[in-house]
């Protein structure tokens, strides 16, 4: 039986080591991008929600990921009654870092997932990335290096 991984979309987004660039669709875009490239939840069902309290709400698919804005609710809300509806919340997986959430869906059988073994798990499945012809790790690089070659 597959999962299903619920994605709280900001939180999601907020917990990336860098905050892609630009405005708040380019930075949806860029987290849905690293979704699909990386996939750190396999071949199972995703939905990614994002808050969108004054629209009218939405679905749509990108690729694999299907993805909601809510309407007229946070998205935790959405995924709390989404979790509580389900006739099998035993798949569900709720991937966020808000306690509030966790504690909504406690005692349903779906469980919780933080946003950083989340995106430990992408960094397991994809492997490092390493730039086409760079062969030093980012991380070792001195300020000195830094201010000279980057």
């Amino acid at each position: 039986m597959s999962l299903h991984y619920l994605l709280d979309g900001y939180n999601l987004l907020y917990a990336l080591p860098v905050m892609p660039a630009g405005p708040w669709e380019a930075k949806r875009t860029a987290l849905l991008q690293k979704l699909a490239h990386e996939k750190p939840y396999g071949n199972n069902r995703v939905t990614v929600v994002f808050d969108s309290r004054e629209g009218s709400g939405s679905r749509s698919k990108t690729g694999s990921l299907d993805v909601a804005f809510t309407a007229g609710e946070t998205a935790d809300e959405w995924i709390s009654h989404y979790v509580r509806r389900s006739a099998n919340p035993r798949i569900l997986i709720v991937v966020t870092d808000d306690q509030g959430l966790r504690h909504l869906i406690r005692g349903t059988g779906a469980k919780g997932l933080g946003t950083r073994e989340f995106w430990e798990k992408a960094e397991k499945t994809s492997g490092p990335r390493v730039e086409p012809g760079l062969a030093i790790d980012s991380d070792s690089i001195t300020d000195e290096f830094k201010k000279k070659w980057l």
